[in-house]
């Protein structure tokens, strides 16, 4: 297949497109999570729980009934497993030997490390080998070293830190959560071990190509500028260059976003369903989501800005006093457009889930409902997230006026 120039599009067309692909129109919500989680390809884990953990309120927002004990079985019947793609995330079981390339990278990053807790990881592997999966708290070790999250002294116990060195490295694996915690394994016992013969076969070339198209079909629309490009970790050169040459064999097909400076590129596979949208302008549902700071659609933020014209930057790690929406804004997604965020806190314990900031996006045309829509979708997301009340810190006017 040769080159073909890049097809224009307007910004309606690629934010439906990915909505679509994202499974976040209504026509995709209802399926199994197993078929949800492998279109997704990856869902990327956080500990933050501040309303509910993200890959919980990732598939809150695509599958209707999801329950968070649902992700929990299928990774305790390796169904799925947990490592690094976009960042730390869950992935289909199938896709173990595509993660090789960076396991092997991990292992020779870490090796230094490793060796300097020799004693500790050999202690960890022969219990778990003969005990079976254990818990980051089963390992005692009154020795406090600098862990990944430490950013002045040592705070961090010795073992938990040496399981997530060996967790990078491939040397063991989460094998269940129960209650949030982590229960770490040896692949030999999770891993079936036709997936564990094509790791052990498949170049680092080969998974890496593997990998880079399980990259683009997440992502759906793509560009040079993501620095997480294929999650490989490659210069903007390399990337660049990456992208155009599967554009000129015909895997990729170049697309001009109106009013969008950069340069986007759609699996050629994916083209015409990109077209369809750039031609079909019938009305959507307003269905009012509510998106976790690491979800799928906000991975690329320039994408966002480009094609939603939408702002975002996860508030978490900002100064308090340098905040502006929030310490958990969530954007809302309203059909194909992100009209705003809102910064909820769930107190488990009360049963309470508090809004303590709304924020309409200023191009947005506030109506009777719009307002009635987002104010009704907090009342059943709370409800999905075990709250028995809904207690609005402040609701601006037009909330008040339009409910």
């Amino acid at each position: 297949m040769s080159y073909q120039s890049p097809i224009t599009v307007s910004r309606r067309a690629a934010r439906r497109f990915l909505v679509e692909s994202l499974l976040l129109m209504p026509e995709t919500l209802s399926r199994a999570l197993e078929i949800t989680l492998d279109c997704l390809e990856a869902v990327q884990i956080d500990p933050v729980a501040r309303v509910a953990r993200n890959q919980d309120l990732a598939l809150w927002a695509r599958h209707p009934d999801y329950r968070p004990e649902m992700l929990e079985r299928l990774l305790s019947e390796h169904t799925v497993f947990e490592y690094l793609a976009n960042q730390a995330s869950v992935l289909p079981m199938w896709d173990y030997p595509v993660l090789e390339g960076v396991r092997r990278r991990w292992q020779r990053r870490l090796q230094p490390e490793l060796d300097r807790f020799a004693l500790v990881v050999r202690t960890i592997l022969e219990r778990i080998e003969t005990q079976g999966a254990m818990p980051a708290r089963a390992f005692d070790s009154k020795v406090k070293v600098r862990g990944y999250w430490d950013t002045t002294s040592a705070a961090t116990k010795e073992t938990s830190h040496v399981l997530n060195l060996m967790c990078d490295a491939g040397l063991v694996m989460v094998a269940e959560r129960k209650a949030g915690m982590r229960y770490f394994d040896i692949p030999e016992r999770i891993v079936p071990p036709v997936l564990r013969e094509q790791a052990r076969q498949i170049s680092t070339q080969e998974a890496d190509e593997q990998l880079f198209d399980k990259y683009l079909r997440a992502y759906h629309l793509v560009n040079s500028g993501d620095p997480r490009l294929g999650w490989i970790g490659q210069s903007a050169p390399i990337r660049q260059r990456l992208l155009s040459e599967r554009s000129k064999d015909g895997r990729l097909q170049a697309v001009r976003i109106e009013n969008v400076k950069t340069l986007y590129y759609v699996l050629e596979n994916e083209r015409e369903r990109l077209e369809f949208w750039q031609e079909n302008a019938t009305r959507w549902e307003s269905m009012v989501r509510f998106l976790p700071p690491l979800d799928n659609l906000l991975w690329d933020r320039r994408r966002v800005e480009d094609v939603f014209d939408f702002v975002y930057r996860w508030e978490l790690y900002v100064p308090v006093g340098e905040r502006q929406f929030g310490v958990y804004a969530m954007p809302i997604l309203c059909g194909d457009r992100l009209i705003g965020r809102i910064d909820p806190q769930f107190k488990r314990q009360d049963e309470k889930l508090i809004i303590h900031n709304l924020t309409w996006e200023p191009r947005v045309k506030l109506t009777r409902a719009i307002t009635q829509r987002v104010y009704q979708s907090v009342e059943k997301w709370a409800e999905r997230l075990g709250a028995r009340s809904v207690e609005w810190s402040s609701i601006p006017s037009a909330m008040k006026n339009g409910y």
